[in-house]
């Protein structure tokens, strides 16, 4: 991987996981939201109805910030870049788009069979 790419890519994982890491810290727990709208039983309902999908979407935030830290170790390496199963680079356009692959495109489809 060349430098500038690899460059790149770094301040990319470290904008998405600095946006995820506020999301993160905005939010209270449905239990506070509750407590804090206790006398309006319209907003009450409203948060009980959303809060697996709530619950949810936090999973997933915490989850790929997870794998964006464990990228951004990867990145250090002098693996990074290099397909886990063929050993080719993975074209950069693919990790902008998936930081967290490890796999190219060819590797990756062959995987899902």
């Amino acid at each position: 991987m060349l430098k500038n790419d690899r460059l790149q890519l770094i301040a990319l994982i470290e904008k998405r996981a600095s946006l995820l890491e506020s999301t993160l810290s905005d939010c209270s727990p449905i239990s506070d939201r509750k407590r804090s709208q206790s006398d309006d039983a319209a907003a009450n309902l409203d948060l009980t109805i959303n809060a697996s999908v709530d619950e949810k979407v936090l999973l997933e935030h915490k989850l790929e910030l997870a794998q964006l830290t464990t990228s951004l170790s990867w990145m250090q390496t002098d693996d990074a870049g290099v397909c886990a199963l063929c050993v080719r680079d993975i074209p950069i356009g693919r990790l902008k788009a998936v930081p967290s692959t490890r796999l190219c495109v060819a590797c990756a489809d062959n995987k899902k069979d």
